[in-house]
């Protein structure tokens, strides 16, 4: 699978001029990293990402919207690898150079579920180089309406290099490297630890699921799991006027430590302290 991976790469980028563009535009991104006592943050500065970070989701501007993960609406250079009820397709706005969009074949709300979870290990172990990670419909998913997982190398995320360099312990083990709290699950294709956690969070009010970033990635033969509780979608800074706004709305990647920044003025002013208390607003 990770061969195939590799050649749906070569082939999108040799076949379709936008997707090759966004990835080259990787080359040109800007970095700055800031430390923390367990590991290392890099703070990018993405314009690419605007779309992803400035997306409506509210239902009346979702319901108005062609949903661009159905099959029916992605642009017709964009192929892909059939897995079971999911298509892995390269993302044509990547944050990193190795980043796949995972969609069900079907219009369906992005909602976790123990089958999900199942599926989701089975894509983790497949593809044993990677991490795949999924976001809440209030958490991060841009396309709260279709679900979908998403995907990047494991070692270019700070909080999943880190996680496996923790040494095993309790099957279920809480961390804060970051200052929130985040829960690592070992051997999670054998235990129902995930299903358990998942039932004691709490679910906001007119919603259907607990708000949750999950990162499923492989160490050695085992399957392990990071699930990030989070308390709020985003934070105040981003709907602030003036010098207090802020246009960071925390997805799975930046709960593991890889903050994205849209727009220049914030990646030239945000700080550690800042960084923290983002993230840790919108987490636990």
């Amino acid at each position: 699978m990770q061969q195939k991976v590799k050649e749906l790469f070569a082939s999108q980028l040799e076949q379709w001029p936008m997707a090759r563009r966004n990835f080259d535009d990787l080359n040109s991104v800007q970095v700055a990293e800031v430390r923390f006592d367990a590991c290392r943050m890099p703070i990018t500065f993405n314009a690419g990402r605007i779309r992803s970070t400035a997306a409506k989701v509210d239902q009346k501007t979702i319901a108005e919207r062609r949903c661009f993960l159905c099959g029916a609406n992605r642009p017709a250079e964009q192929e892909g690898i059939e897995y079971g009820r999911y298509t892995i397709l390269i993302n044509p706005f990547p944050i990193f150079k190795n980043h796949l969009t995972i969609p069900d074949s079907s219009h369906t709300d992005q909602m976790m579920n123990a089958e999900r979870m199942g599926e989701m290990l089975d894509l983790a172990h497949d593809l044993s180089d990677w991490a795949i990670f999924y976001n809440g419909p209030k958490c991060g998913a841009s396309a709260p309406d279709h679900l979908h997982l998403q995907a990047g190398i494991g070692d270019d995320i700070p909080l999943v290099k880190y996680a496996k360099s923790v040494p095993d312990g309790e099957l279920c083990q809480a961390i804060a490297p970051f200052g929130y709290m985040v829960y690592l699950i070992r051997d999670a294709e054998e235990s129902s630890t995930f299903d358990r956690l998942y039932a004691m969070l709490p679910v906001p009010e007119g919603e259907y699921e607990p708000r949750i970033n999950v990162v499923a990635y492989r160490k050695g033969e085992q399957v392990c799991l990071i699930v990030i509780p989070r308390h709020a979608h985003r934070p105040r800074c981003y709907t602030a006027e003036g010098e207090e706004r802020y246009l960071i709305s925390p997805g799975a990647l930046d709960m593991c430590g890889l903050i994205v920044t849209p727009r220049a003025e914030d990646y030239e002013r945000l700080t550690a302290t800042k960084a923290m208390e983002i993230l840790c607003e919108v987490g636990v």
